[in-house]
C-alpha cells in the first residue's frame, strides 16, 4: 500500500518543508505513530522491518524534510526492531538535517532524538561506523550539526567518538 500511495500526486509533499496535508497520513501508513511504534518496535518484528528497508528508504527520502516525520522516524530507530535500520536511518537523517527549519528543532526535540540514534549506533555499530566510509561520513555530519546546536548529549558523544575516530 505504501508503494502505491507513493505514486499518487496527492500523497507527495509540497515544494516547501513547512506543511503537507499528506505528511501525517504518510507517517501513519509507515507505522510511525505512538501506537504503531509501540507495536512494530518490538524485537519480534526485526525481520519484517529489515525486509521493509527499501520501503522505509523511499519514504524517508520523501518525508524527512518535515520535522514531525523526522522525529517519528528517529523515535522508531531507537526501538528494538527499528535499530536494524540505524545505518540507513543515519545516512538519511544526515541528508535531511539541513532542510528542517530551525523553529522545528525545539518543537520536536530533534536534538535529543537524533543524538540518541547516534548513541545507539555508536554502541551497537561502532565497527560499521569505523569501516564504512559513507556511514562514518553521515554519522560525523549529523554529530557535527548536533554539536553546533550545542546539544549536551551530542557534545559528550563527540568526546567519546573523537577518541577513536579523531573527529573534531
Amino acid at each position: 500500500m505504501v508503494t502505491y500511495t507513493e505514486t499518487l500526486s496527492t500523497w507527495r509533499p509540497g515544494e516547501t518543508n513547512y506543511w503537507s496535508r499528506a505528511e501525517s497520513l504518510a507517517t501513519e501508513l509507515m507505522g510511525l505513530s505512538e501506537t504503531g511504534i509501540a507495536l512494530l518496535g518490538d524485537a519480534k518484528y526485526k525481520d519484517l522491518i529489515g525486509s521493509m528497508g527499501a520501503t522505509f528508504e523511499q519514504w524517508a527520502n520523501r518525508w524527512l524534510k518535515y520535522a514531525s516525520a523526522a522525529a517519528w522516524f528517529a523515535y522508531f530507530l531507537r526501538t528494538e526492531s527499528g535499530q536494524i535500520l540505524i545505518p540507513q536511518g543515519i545516512k538519511q537523517l544526515a541528508g535531511a538535517v539541513d532542510s528542517i527549519p530551525d523553529s522545528d528543532w525545539h518543537r520536536h526535540d530533534l536534538g535529543a532524538l537524533f543524538t540518541e540514534v547516534l548513541s545507539l549506533c555508536w554502541k551497537h555499530r561502532q565497527k560499521d561506523v569505523e569501516k564504512e566510509a559513507s556511514l562514518r561520513e553521515a554519522f560525523l555530519r549529523l554529530l557535527t550539526v548536533l554539536c553546533a546546536r550545542q546539544i549536551p548529549e551530542a557534545l559528550h558523544l563527540r568526546a567519546k567518538v573523537s577518541e577513536i575516530l579523531g573527529a573534531s
